[in-house]
């Protein structure tokens, strides 16, 4: 017995220990729509998104526009790295149409070392990062390298929708509005949401009548009824609403945040129609439990972001 009860102890030491465990402590998300500055050339975020406390933080997520002319020239996505931690992984990017238009798209995938799109897993979470700036006009004819681009995003989507099995969650990230108003059975306007709305945007280039209602949408809730919970995150909103969130009758949830106060009051034009406070969405999850919280969080309430 005397050799037995060092066991013993040792065992019921650990069920109480086990008993008296504090809740493990959730991981952090920290996601930006549209913050890029306003003024300066072009190579900066709005300067109070640049005070954030970034490493307070497990992930990133970026919902495009992140700077004016993002990919004019590579030092400025060096200094976003710095801020972000882009080259350590912590950071996942739906490209805006600031990000690509002015300058140079490769410099993005060589500090990411992502495509565009792209389907990640973690800790339960599956991540679809979505290239929204692919979408055409349902008139257009692009050329082969657009097509390919949608086709293979498409089928991105499609098999992660076959084969998605053991996520608690799917996250779309994306830039442009997907919802349109009349999923939300006429509750919302959604032009007066998102920046830019154009429902009738093919996704595909054949057959051209494709769009994200008719095509994606379905897939995703497809993933919905495996009982996996579809959260779609967009980042282009901040000039006519700066918060968004909405749950569809199959159960898919659609949100978004955006920033746009930075503008100098000597320039604002007459599409910028809110001044209410900019907004984060700061996630927090709970990988053990298969639980994603989310809150929306004005700028200049967290860190020094006043």
């Amino acid at each position: 017995m005397y050799r037995l009860f060092p066991l013993i102890l040792l065992l019921l030491t650990a069920t109480v220990a086990c008993r008296h465990r504090p809740p493990a402590e959730p991981r952090k998300y920290l996601f930006l729509g549209h913050p890029y500055a306003w003024s300066g050339s072009g190579d900066r975020m709005d300067a109070r998104v640049e005070r954030l406390p970034f490493d307070d933080y497990d992930q990133i997520w970026l919902g495009g526009d992140v700077c004016a002319r993002t990919t004019e020239r590579q030092s400025t996505l060096g200094h976003l790295d710095s801020l972000l931690g882009i080259r350590a992984g912590k950071v996942h990017w739906a490209w805006g149409n600031h990000d690509e238009k002015f300058g140079h798209p490769e410099y993005i995938t060589r500090r990411t070392g992502r495509p565009s799109y792209y389907a990640a897993y973690r800790d339960g979470l599956c991540m679809l990062v979505l290239n929204t700036n692919l979408f055409q006009w349902p008139s257009a004819h692009p050329g082969d390298s657009i097509c390919g681009a949608l086709e293979e995003q498409y089928e991105l989507v499609r098999r992660l929708a076959d084969t998605i099995r053991e996520s608690s969650h799917l996250v779309v990230l994306h830039h442009y509005g997907l919802l349109t108003s009349e999923q939300t059975a006429g509750r919302y306007a959604m032009d007066t949401v998102f920046n830019y709305y154009q429902p009738g945007l093919k996704v595909r280039c054949e057959p051209p009548t494709d769009t994200f209602a008719n095509r994606i949408y379905p897939l995703l809730a497809r993933v919905q009824k495996k009982g996996v919970q579809v959260v779609c995150v967009g980042g282009d909103m901040g000039m006519r609403a700066k918060k968004f969130a909405f749950r569809t009758g199959e159960g898919i949830w659609f949100l978004g945040a955006g920033i746009n106060n930075g503008v100098p009051e000597w320039h604002r034009p007459d599409y910028l129609t809110n001044f209410d406070p900019d907004q984060l969405l700061i996630f927090r999850h709970w990988p053990e439990r298969g639980k994603l919280e989310w809150e929306f969080v004005e700028l200049g309430e967290i860190g020094n972001g006043e």
